[in-house]
């Protein structure tokens, strides 16, 4: 079990533009000793990028075979966020392991959404990294708002098995806490400063047992260091009222104690926020993070991160269809 929460660190990579050619395939040695064949001279090292000028910023902080959301940010030299709605663009990936020259499916759009509105946003697509994958290449192209060509090259180590539970999995049984039972009612089990109180009437493991479909958001609204949490309550509150009668849950992922007139973290030794036990048993790695679950227990989608109004209406949608 992890015990430990993660941040998403966003690191930065930048190099020249390289422009791939008609190159046979050949086998050449990558980070940690992974085996690169197919256009290798192509690719930037791994974790490196090369680009006509946004810096690529790969949020993804589980990336592992299987279907995957591709979380892409983009920054200038100054590390000021790009994108907007009006960018338009669209990824083609890359299975550098195995063969780097020929795409594992047609490019697909990435649409943009805001993380935090008109402040910082992500690109986020969709894909199937295959099993043998243990590094994948991202070709990014399109425009900007101006109208201005985008290309981006960028690689990225994939790990051989993922951390959070991932579509197909058992739902963990483990029970989340309720407002009926708790003595300060919704705010002894929420940050939230307008919550809503149906996502606080089901425990998970009550839903379980009975095989509602139901959807589950860790973030913590107060406490939230990559400042998304608030944000991404919003836009589930909104999918909420698009989708009347969906079972909802909302936990705080960290260890928490009532002050006396509001719930504040149990701080470490270190003086960092703890995982609660809920966290440990869905192993969860960052915040905030989202999952809906089908009538027989299983997980269905596993979101990380940022999540638009559309993915959000559409996986209540289906949780209503269960």
């Amino acid at each position: 079990m992890k015990r430990s929460l993660r941040i998403a660190v966003f690191a930065t990579l930048c190099a020249s533009l390289i422009a791939c050619g008609g190159a046979t395939p050949s086998p050449s040695a990558s980070a940690g000793g992974i085996t690169r064949n197919g256009c290798v001279d192509t690719w930037p090292a791994a974790g490196q990028a090369s680009s006509t000028g946004p810096i690529p910023l790969l949020a993804n902080s589980d990336l592992a075979p299987g279907a995957t959301r591709l979380i892409l940010g983009l920054v200038d030299a100054a590390s000021y966020p790009l994108g907007s709605p009006a960018w338009s663009l669209k990824g083609e990936i890359f299975d550098i392991t195995t063969d780097g020259c020929t795409p594992i499916a047609t490019p697909a759009p990435l649409p943009f959404t805001w993380a935090i509105t008109n402040v910082r946003g992500f690109f986020i697509g969709t894909t199937d990294i295959p099993a043998s994958a243990r590094e994948i290449g991202l070709v990014i192209s399109g425009t900007d708002a101006s109208g201005k060509e985008v290309l981006i090259r960028v690689t990225t180590i994939v790990n051989a098995d993922g951390i959070a539970p991932r579509p197909g999995d058992m739902a963990p049984t483990i029970a989340t806490p309720i407002a009926a039972t708790e003595p300060h009612g919704v705010a002894g089990v929420s940050t939230d400063p307008d919550p809503r109180t149906d996502f606080y009437t089901h425990s998970a493991s009550e839903l379980l047992a009975t095989g509602t479909p139901f959807l589950i958001a860790f973030a913590s609204p107060a406490f939230c260091v990559s400042q998304a949490c608030g944000p991404t309550l919003t836009v589930l509150k909104a999918a909420a009222e698009l989708n009347p009668g969906v079972a909802i849950i909302h936990v705080e992922p960290y260890q928490m104690s009532w002050n006396g007139s509001r719930l504040l973290p149990v701080l470490g030794a270190s003086g960092s926020l703890q995982p609660n036990l809920i966290v440990d048993a869905w192993q969860v790695p960052v915040e905030p993070w989202i999952f809906t679950v089908g009538s027989d227990g299983r997980i269905l989608r596993s979101l990380e991160g940022v999540v638009s109004l559309e993915e959000l209406d559409a996986a209540l949608a289906e949780l209503a269809a269960n």
